[in-house]
């Protein structure tokens, strides 16, 4: 592996091959390729290619130069030496030989999964023996100093990975031996580090890719990693994503229906669909998600924390500050965030995640071009729809909502989520609903109804109960009996940051524009809506 914790980069060089004792991959000339060919014990290897690089410094800053023809392949956990033959690589089977224990075999049928999820390719676990061989081996061995793994090639040790047999007997997720594993298949799958391929340096660190040495952004690649235990990537990131789905095209059979993801604040296991995923060592979380398809949710509304939640393809999510990976073990260096979305493949929006669920602190919620629906929860919360036709709901609390473009709808349950303030609602675009529940009406057509009176820029008329909107104070109110003052209820101030003519337009209209048009479930929260619109 690269850099193990502490330890220096040493550079060996002998006749053939070449091999870096912390870049883990090896990589045979032409002329070597035809020598291994005779070691292969008539070890069919599947074909490899080259391929064009995407344009993308960052995504190109990870990729060697060849990768597997195919889509499909084999793996094994090779129990004796002898069964990879004679001259083999580095003499890796002929010294210190050891076969991997239950834990690792356990890890690398797990990081496999990941890799599988993310790119169209399959994994088949064989039984390796004298005369049947996979295309991708494991095993321990005395002689890396660390780890290491062979490039896509034809040759005997194509793809095969090496561990030495002290630093990675005890692999869980977030710890620097977890990471080896997912750091070793990418090489065998035909990853590169990014400080030898060209990756900027601003995304050269773990919150990128697990091909990195660096554990934070300028890092030196010379020192060793200096996470904390658990302060180590959890999952495949999000430029080895978009690399691997560069060499072998992007798997949207993944979570490909309407996914909900969770965490838990005590333990940092993710959860989808309710399902546990495996807690990782600590409480800690730095992964990325990909998502095939459907419309998905990411819940935190089981955190009490201030959380920054961001949809977009390549942003974050900062669950809480306690969550966040030390990349340094003094914690001078922490994780950017926790929990980052994965890149868009070709532009194809279905990866996105739809939806999002505040917690119980001032949370920030922002959405992507999706239609999304946001919901603050608890909590003085900060939505920004951005692009789509975005609901947003802000919850309890004194919310601000920022609709953006598209045709958006702020949302109000319930009487109590009022006090929020709308900053761009815009004129015959965007909406303002209620739910039937939460104020206690029903039924369709006019306000009036549902009994219910809209009275524009007027007193309140003793009409139970009533809609009231103030053109000097540009607000919405709730008066419940009609008489006023004390029973009004503020719903929000529209605008109140910079009021204009377009709001009070929108608003200020005759009550017999306002239209309660319909009745059905608007926000999926399981209750017919009202819905008052000009």
């Amino acid at each position: 592996m690269d850099a193990q914790p502490g330890t220096s980069i040493t550079l060996k060089n002998t006749c053939l091959p070449v091999w870096f004792q912390m870049s883990d991959v090896w990589s045979p000339s032409e002329s070597s390729f035809r020598t291994l060919l005779t070691k292969s014990m008539g070890r069919g290897m599947p074909a490899v290619s080259t391929f064009s690089l995407t344009g993308d410094a960052y995504v190109d800053g990870i990729l060697g130069d060849r990768k597997w023809a195919v889509s499909s392949l084999s793996y094994s956990f090779p129990v004796s030496g002898s069964y990879y033959g004679s001259s083999y690589g580095e003499g890796e089977n002929s010294s210190g030989f050891g076969a991997l224990n239950a834990a690792q075999q356990s890890t690398v049928r797990a990081a496999l999964r990941m890799y599988a999820a993310v790119a169209n390719l399959s994994f088949t676990e064989i039984a390796e023996t004298a005369t049947q061989h996979a295309d991708l081996r494991f095993a321990m061995s005395g002689v890396p100093s660390t780890a290491w793994a062979y490039f896509p090639s034809t040759a005997a040790e194509g793809g095969d990975a090496w561990f030495n047999k002290t630093d990675y007997t005890s692999p869980v997720r977030g710890n620097y031996a977890y990471l080896t594993f997912l750091h070793e298949i990418g090489h065998a799958l035909g990853l590169e580090h990014p400080h030898e391929s060209g990756l900027p340096v601003d995304r050269d660190s773990l919150e990128y890719t697990v091909m990195s040495y660096r554990s934070y952004v300028g890092a030196s690649t010379a020192s060793g990693y200096v996470n904390e235990t658990w302060g180590y990537a959890q999952s495949l990131m999000m430029y080895d994503i978009a690399a691997l789905q560069h060499l072998y095209g992007a798997n949207y059979s993944t979570s490909s229906g309407n996914t909900t993801y969770s965490w838990s604040p005590a333990t940092g296991e993710m959860f989808i669909n309710g399902v546990g995923q495996g807690a990782p060592g600590g409480n800690k979380i730095l992964l990325t998600v990909w998502d095939g398809s459907g419309t998905d949710t990411y819940n935190f509304s089981n955190y009490a924390t201030n959380l920054k939640v961001d949809l977009r393809p390549g942003e974050w999510t900062i669950t809480s500050s306690a969550q966040l990976a030390q990349l340094h073990w003094g914690g001078s260096r922490m994780a950017v965030a926790n929990i980052a979305n994965a890149l868009l493949y070709q532009g194809d929006a279905r990866s996105l995640i739809e939806n999002a669920i505040g917690g119980q602190g001032d949370d920030q919620l922002t959405g992507n071009i999706a239609n999304n629906h946001l919901s603050g929860g608890i909590g003085n919360d900060v939505l920004y729809g951005l692009e789509g036709d975005d609901t947003l709901v802000g919850g309890l609390g004194q919310d601000l909502l920022v609709g953006g473009l598209g045709q958006d709808t702020f949302h109000f349950n319930f009487l109590s989520d009022g006090g929020d303030t709308i900053l761009d609602f815009e004129a015959g675009i965007d909406r303002i609903t209620f739910s039937v529940a939460g104020f206690g009406v029903s039924g369709s057509g006019r306000p009036s109804d549902v009994g219910v009176e809209f009275i524009f820029s007027g007193a309140p008329s003793k009409v139970a109960p009533s809609i009231l909107f103030s053109m000097q104070e540009n607000s919405l109110y709730w008066d419940s009996d009609g008489i006023g003052n004390a029973s009004m209820i503020l719903i929000a101030k529209i605008g109140a940051a910079a009021p204009s003519s377009v709001v009070k337009r929108g608003l200020g209209v005759a009550p017999a524009d306002w239209l309660v048009v319909g009745t059905g479930d608007f926000n999926g929260d399981g209750t017919s809506d009202i819905l008052w619109r000009h």
